[in-house]
């Protein structure tokens, strides 16, 4: 997988208060890769949502990348629920790659699968080059 090479890699300043850290890149001319390292808990968490949002401007597209977590908070969990709307509203492909923190939390809060997830960067790209996912289910009759 390569990165658009005119991309721009822009990060959020970390201090020694901060203990998270956002950056964002171009994968190709419609996809945005947003990263975080650190931690996201509740202090933190709405600022993972504001950064995923600035950095959508014109993409269509959009991986957001957790593996580089050391802790992912419940408040997490509603962020990537907002982040989830906001994709949903402005009509953005989204998937995100969970690390070990991430999936641990959302094995427990999103046991049926409702937010798009993929294990590795090839997979996360070609799922948002797919387009979205239906949500809408078979239900058998009884």
């Amino acid at each position: 997988m390569s990165i658009a090479p005119n991309s721009a890699l822009r990060a959020t300043p970390r201090s020694r208060r901060e203990r998270a850290n956002f950056t964002s890149c171009l994968i190709n001319a419609s996809t945005v890769m947003v990263a975080a390292g650190g931690e996201v808990d509740a202090c933190n968490a709405h600022e993972l949502a504001e950064y995923v949002e600035c950095s959508l401007e014109a993409s269509t597209r959009l991986v957001v990348d957790l593996r580089d977590l050391q802790f992912f908070g419940t408040q997490g969990f509603s962020t990537l629920h907002k982040i989830n709307v906001t994709c949903s509203g402005s009509a953005v492909n989204w998937v995100v790659i969970p690390g070990r923190e991430v999936d641990r939390l959302l094995r427990i809060c999103d046991p049926g699968g409702g937010l798009p997830v993929a294990t590795t960067l090839e997979t996360a790209v070609a799922a948002v080059v797919q387009g979205p996912r239906s949500h809408l289910r078979m239900i058998p009759r009884s």
